[in-house]
């Protein structure tokens, strides 16, 4: 089991499309096979910045998450709102 943290940062005045776009992502998502648990929360330090929290029970869930509709649409929608390159950080639990 891991934890995946996702910086996410977007241009200024992007968060109400931003908001649109994670409504499916999310909901999608936390009935991924072998997702614990799928968050995504503003940072509160760094305006226009989100964190993506994120429990996968393994690699080959994270893999198969990565290969759905809903992540790829995602993915190609908020493109054209991306400040810069989407970060993924990976932790290993015990």
């Amino acid at each position: 089991m891991f934890n995946i943290i996702g910086v996410l940062s977007i241009n200024p005045n992007s968060s109400e499309k931003l908001q649109e776009l994670l409504k499916p992502l999310l909901e999608a998502s936390r009935s991924d096979s072998g997702c614990i648990s799928y968050e995504c929360k503003p940072d509160a330090l760094n305006k226009d910045t989100y964190l993506f929290l994120e429990t996968w029970q393994d690699d080959a869930s994270l893999d198969a998450h990565m290969k759905t509709t809903h992540f790829k649409t995602f993915v190609e929608a908020v493109d054209s709102i991306l400040e810069a390159p989407l970060e993924l950080h990976k932790i290993l639990l015990d």
